[in-house]
């Protein structure tokens, strides 16, 4: 049975989606419906853990209210949208030498999509390769503009100290957009924690926001996506329907020499590459993933943890319209990648901020490899 065929009784939400026969899912169901579920499942041979049994305790738990933080930007903590805008700001000013925020465009509903670009010495920036990283394009997954957070903060106070951070700051341009999906990201603050899509309205009466990372424009609708309004992975209307993917994608498009590209989500812990839209291999497979393994290996040399990696499709589920397809297939970005960050399940979109800072170093290790392949590529 496909998932959108299940009855409407038994409609869930799948935080990890079906893939290939023998992979586990994780769903998402009320409590009024676990019994029905559950009698499904067994009645169909099929089994199941429940992992979280009250995923509103869990939310409560996972992060810091405003009211209990301090001052002080702190890393290890979740922040609003407003707040990591206005300490994005405070970098122009702290870094005046290294640091331009960029308006890439306009959401849904009027707010600023904002990157950070910087670079150091070493000539004219348009001359080095660029890098690429965002974050946010899922709503719900928090750790993603997180980990975006403290590796830009973190490259940035290391620069002039760090020898490495250095060289790669001076011989890269660097662009980093912590929260690509503004206005779904503020609404899991002030409204549905769960909430994946944008929040347009146009594309249904009952239904809201479009899967932002089935919406780009290289073989768009087709396999891993639905045609379903109400969807989560809903592809939406026509590719680029989503005035935040095609604003991020015709920035990238325009910066010319931008030779590696990261799509941060949660969660899996996967370093993946293209095709996402089909299981063939493309020419350059060898060489992304030469690069995907190396940053795995990186990752796990910080803390231990272990990252999977290849081909988007045979990794993780067949997923059409993605971003890390369209920077590879359209735009040309040789270093593209999508990378799920922790955890593997226990805790799912609803990590623990007592994991960010170990998620932030350990991510930061394996973009460095990234880097140095970027930086080579000139």
């Amino acid at each position: 049975m496909l998932r959108d065929e299940l009855p409407v009784a038994f409609r869930v939400d799948w935080w990890r989606e079906p893939s290939y026969p023998g992979n586990p899912v994780d769903v998402r169901v009320n409590p009024s419906d676990l019994s029905q579920m559950s009698d499904m499942l067994t009645g169909a041979g099929m089994t199941y853990d429940v992992f979280v049994e009250d995923v509103q305790k869990l939310i409560e738990s996972s992060y810091t209210p405003g009211s209990l933080r301090g001052d002080d930007f702190d890393y290890s903590v979740y922040h609003t949208l407003p707040e990591i805008e206005e300490w994005m700001k405070t970098l122009e000013a702290s870094y005046p030498d290294l640091v331009e925020l960029v308006e890439v465009g306009k959401s849904f509903e009027g707010r600023t999509i904002t990157a950070v670009k910087f670079t150091g010495k070493g000539g004219n920036s348009t001359e080095k390769p660029g890098l690429w990283l965002d974050g946010g394009i899922h709503a719900r997954e928090w750790i993603s503009p997180a980990v975006n957070v403290y590796m830009l903060g973190k490259l940035l106070e290391e620069y002039g100290v760090d020898d490495e951070t250095t060289d790669l700051i001076d011989n890269v341009e660097w662009y980093i957009l912590p929260v690509f999906n503004v206005d779904g990201y503020d609404y899991t603050w002030n409204g549905d924690r769960m909430w994946r899509k944008t929040r347009s309205t146009y594309s249904s009466k009952f239904c809201v926001g479009v899967d932002p990372n089935r919406n780009w424009g290289y073989h768009w609708g087709e396999a891993g996506t639905s045609t379903n309004p109400c969807a989560d992975d809903y592809q939406g209307p026509s590719a680029f329907s989503e005035i935040e993917v095609k604003s991020v994608s015709d920035y990238i498009k325009n910066q010319k020499n931008i030779n590696g590209y990261v799509n941060f989500h949660s969660y899996s812990q996967l370093w993946m590459s293209p095709w996402g839209y089909t299981d063939e291999m493309p020419e350059d497979f060898d060489a992304q993933n030469a690069v995907s393994k190396a940053a795995s290996e990186a990752i796990a040399g910080v803390h231990g943890t272990k990252y999977d990696y290849g081909a988007i499709s045979a990794t993780i589920y067949p997923a059409s319209g993605s971003s890390a397809d369209w920077t590879y297939g359209e735009a040309g970005i040789l270093y593209s990648y999508g990378v799920e960050l922790r955890d593997t399940g226990k805790y799912g979109f609803i990590l623990p901020e007592d994991q960010i800072l170990e998620s932030g170093e350990e991510t930061l290790a394996g973009v460095k490899v990234l880097a140095n392949a970027v930086k080579g590529s000139n």
